[in-house]
């Protein structure tokens, strides 16, 4: 690896590090300071949520089109779009009517969310030109971590900043960082796609090529899940963990801190595994069974209730949540990435770009649903049982995935028998020949 691909790295997960925090750093104080201006708490919830639907809109369109451009580019204008966002935002402080502080609020976060959806899939495009391909996985979960470390540690920041600082803090200084590494980026992130032709020509892959790629479909379909599962008890912990435990929202924000911790360690554990050849959907497999496990023991569960009153239990039970889905997460994005390849598909911006965009979709669509339903569980049936739910629908897919595990191996072999089966035939009736041959001579 050279120097200059050492430093490209480092940009990149730079991006994703800021834009991570971007995408969570409100969380702690924005509703509070929204109640202080006259706006509800649902019109608050209305302007958080509204990244999940913005990134689901963008994301596939920045994909989509990112070879106009190329990939460095569109990191560089959806970072700084980001970063300016982040910074008016920080404004908004001055705006005393409620009314308009919402509807700024909200104009202005789906703004950001557009930059964060151009980001993502140009890093993901970028990430694995700076490494050998037998050490891509790597290099995709250094990505990954630094994004993940960003979205789980943004609302300790934001929280932080903003009691040093007040509300315009915390986004002047993590828009001020992404500015300041787009600005570094201009000068050094170097774009190899850019250096040469692909000999794919200019072909353009439609939606339909990809989704029907071979893992694709079920990637989505346990990322979704595994997706819905961070965010079942994002609204629901603290309330559980003050009435159980006494614990305050600071005291709250530790435990959250518990499942960015496991998560970013054990991320490029399982890039360096993929690399030495654990496929993607065992790591789904593994990663959707880990997070139900987790839940199992959150609460716990109605069934063990014998359990409750340990607060490390809830820790534990978070972190072994943050390794399941380090293994998910990537194993996911990574089965995708196989999937189009054996799908024939060029190895293009375009075509990694999409991949990554319909992976980081499938986890907000799982997001928005875990976070409406875990809240309406909840409210309906209590913390535990809510947990019981979604251990049980985690389950679920780690089953279902292994039953396509097996169906896939069994149908791999059978085409293996097939093949050796012709290829002895074959063998028998050339020497059935050569034999007919000789004695005619």
């Amino acid at each position: 690896m050279r120097a200059r691909n050492i430093l490209n790295l480092i940009l990149i997960s730079g991006c994703l590090l800021f834009a991570g925090v971007s995408l969570s750093l409100m969380s702690p104080f924005y509703p509070s300071e929204a109640l202080n201006k006259g706006v509800s708490v649902t019109m608050s919830g209305i302007v958080m949520g509204s990244v999940f639907i913005s990134t689901i809109i963008f994301t596939p369109i920045c994909a989509k089109y990112i070879e106009s451009l190329g990939a460095r580019k569109f990191l560089l204008l959806g970072g700084t779009i980001c970063a300016v966002g982040n910074i008016a935002f920080g404004f908004l402080s001055e705006i005393s009517s409620g009314t308009v502080f919402f509807i700024l609020s909200l104009v202005i976060r789906v703004v950001i969310a557009l930059g964060e959806s151009a980001i993502t899939p140009a890093c993901y495009a970028l990430a694995p030109q700076q490494v050998d391909p037998k050490n891509q996985g790597k290099a995709l979960s250094v990505a990954e971590a630094c994004f993940g470390v960003g979205t789980m540690f943004g609302p300790s920041v934001g929280g932080l900043l903003y009691e040093v600082g007040g509300f315009s803090l915390p986004f002047w200084v993590s828009g001020g960082a992404l500015l300041l590494t787009c600005v570094v980026g201009i000068f050094c992130l170097e774009d190899k796609s850019d250096l040469y032709k692909s000999l794919d020509g200019e072909r353009k892959v439609s939606w339909k090529e990809i989704l029907t790629s071979p893992g694709v479909a079920v990637s989505i379909f346990g990322l979704c899940f595994a997706g819905s599962s961070w965010s079942w008890y994002s609204a629901t912990l603290e309330p559980f963990l003050g009435e159980e435990f006494g614990l305050t929202s600071s005291q709250t924000g530790l435990v959250f801190t518990a499942f960015g911790a496991s998560y970013t360690i054990f991320t490029p554990l399982f890039g360096f595994l993929s690399d030495k050849g654990l496929d993607g959907l065992s790591t789904l497999i593994i990663g959707n069974t880990l997070i139900a496990f987790g839940f199992i023991f959150l609460g716990p569960i109605p069934q063990l209730s014998a359990l409750k009153g340990h607060l490390w239990l809830t820790v534990i039970s978070v972190s072994v949540q943050g390794l399941g889905s380090a293994a998910t997460y990537l194993g996911s994005l990574l089965f995708m990435l196989k999937g189009v390849k054996q799908n024939g598909l060029p190895e293009t911006e375009q075509v990694k770009s999409m991949v990554s965009s319909i992976w980081i979709v499938s986890d907000c669509l799982g997001g928005y649903i875990g976070s409406t339903l875990g809240s309406i569980a909840y409210d309906k049936i209590g913390f535990e049982n809510g947990s019981l739910v979604e251990s049980l629908a985690l389950a679920f897919t780690a089953l279902a995935m292994g039953i396509v595990a097996c169906v896939g191996r069994s149908s791999a072999k059978q085409t293996r028998e097939l093949s050796s089966d012709q290829y002895d035939e074959e063998s028998r009736l050339l020497k059935s020949h050569e034999r007919g041959t000789r004695v005619g001579e």
